[in-house]
């Protein structure tokens, strides 16, 4: 019984984190879809650049509208769903960094809010993942342009995104620790979780 109990809560647990922070990824989309846009329409390098960062950018927006709209109605959080967003969201920002120029590209930039979303959203396990495959992919792209590459900068680069991922994650655990502590100390949570278990004698 008392393993059910534990599981229900950990189930619980993942479902609350999920539902908390897919509000906080997908605030951190809108902002990098129009922050995306802006910088497109700004400074263009050329006219198939542009066409890059349009695509590109309207197609995070239409994913971000149809979770958004998810989210709105009240709809459960699938992991499967939220996870698969983060990682289009990186591969969306390493297309745009190939497009403006690899290495010479400032759009890098946007792996750092992205990343931040991620990890004060979604447990450490998943944040390893997302922040690994961000750095890993900043890293190929900056190795295709063997000339005028500072490595220095590239590493410093790849430093400050695995910050972001750790500072973020720190937070995650502090809030994490928060709400436990809230539910130890509230014996109604607890009476609720318990009410909601099949007992032992039911499930023989």
């Amino acid at each position: 019984m008392y393993k059910s109990v534990a599981n229900l809560i950990n189930r619980n647990e993942v479902s609350e984190d999920l539902r908390s922070g897919q509000h906080v990824v997908i605030a951190a989309r809108w902002i990098l879809v129009a922050a995306g846009l802006m910088l497109a329409l700004w400074s263009p390098n050329s006219l198939a650049d542009l066409r890059v960062h349009i695509v590109v950018i309207l197609g995070l927006a239409v994913a971000n509208f149809y979770l958004h709209s998810q989210v709105l109605m009240r709809k459960p959080v699938l992991a499967s769903v939220a996870y698969a967003a983060s990682a289009a969201d990186i591969v969306a920002i390493s297309l745009i960094v190939i497009a403006g120029g690899g290495y010479l590209s400032p759009h890098f930039v946007f792996y750092l809010p992205a990343v931040l979303a991620i990890s004060v959203a979604f447990r450490t396990e998943a944040v390893l993942a997302f922040t690994g495959a961000a750095i890993l992919a900043y890293a190929m792209i900056s190795a295709t342009a063997f000339a005028g590459v500072d490595g220095v900068a590239v590493a410093t680069r790849m430093v400050v995104i695995a910050g972001v991922a750790i500072c973020g994650n720190t937070y995650w655990r502090i809030e994490r620790d928060r709400r436990r502590a809230a539910a130890e100390m509230n014996p109604s949570v607890a009476a609720d979780v318990q009410d909601d278990t099949p007992s032992e004698e039911g499930a023989a």
